[in-house]
């Protein structure tokens, strides 16, 4: 009995001391260590060996699709991005806020609200773009065959087909409707109506 207790009071003081000597490392070596999210230390010199950049032809992006309203998200594994091709983390993040800046009509239309990274580990970069439904207010009128026509503010779908002849418009309503006259609410859309109906 007397031996069992020796030994188990051996390897725990073994652990004990272990531990400790993990501990006091990496507090008075600190330079090679960094805390992640979850308390644990990671040894810095392996994360510099995975990190993607710059970025090569071998790197591979993973792009995840969120969709608030429906709380959905989707993944795609794309082979590179020939833009990025020899950037580092600071270029990459420029390339994606020129994105934003510059979206294409269709990601407007679909909602893109942003697009970043959210990680990067091994040789993959793992992006995120989130989508959120734009709400639209308001209307346009808009020419249509000579008349004007009255859009809802997503400037696809149309609330009112008018009898109002474009030609009959004053001459600077008759360039603005020409290129999509903004009215904010249906009260600004009952007092163009009024006043252009004849």
């Amino acid at each position: 009995m007397k031996r069992n207790i020796i030994f188990a009071v051996f390897a725990l003081l073994t652990g004990v001391i272990a531990a400790v000597s993990v501990y006091a490392y990496q507090y008075f070596y600190p330079e090679k260590y960094i805390r992640t999210q979850d308390g644990h230390y990671e040894n810095v010199t392996t994360v510099k060996e995975q990190s993607p950049f710059p970025i090569t032809q071998e790197t591979h992006f993973q792009v995840e699709y969120y969709y608030k309203e429906e709380d959905r998200t989707l993944t795609e594994d794309i082979g590179s991005i020939p833009a990025l091709l020899g950037c580092d983390k600071s270029g990459v993040e420029r390339y994606l806020k020129d994105y934003m800046r510059h979206l294409s009509k269709e990601e407007q239309e679909e909602g893109l609200v942003s697009y970043g990274m959210i990680a990067y580990r091994g040789n993959t970069i793992y992006l995120r773009k989130t989508y959120q439904k734009p709400v639209y207010n308001g209307y346009y009128a808009k020419s249509f065959n000579g008349y004007v026509v009255i859009m809802n503010g997503d400037e696809k779908t149309v609330y009112e087909y008018t009898q109002i002849p474009i030609h009959l418009l004053p001459d600077d309503m008759k360039e603005q409707v020409m290129n999509g006259y903004y009215l904010d609410n249906e009260e600004d859309l009952y007092n163009f109506l009024e006043n252009y109906s004849s």
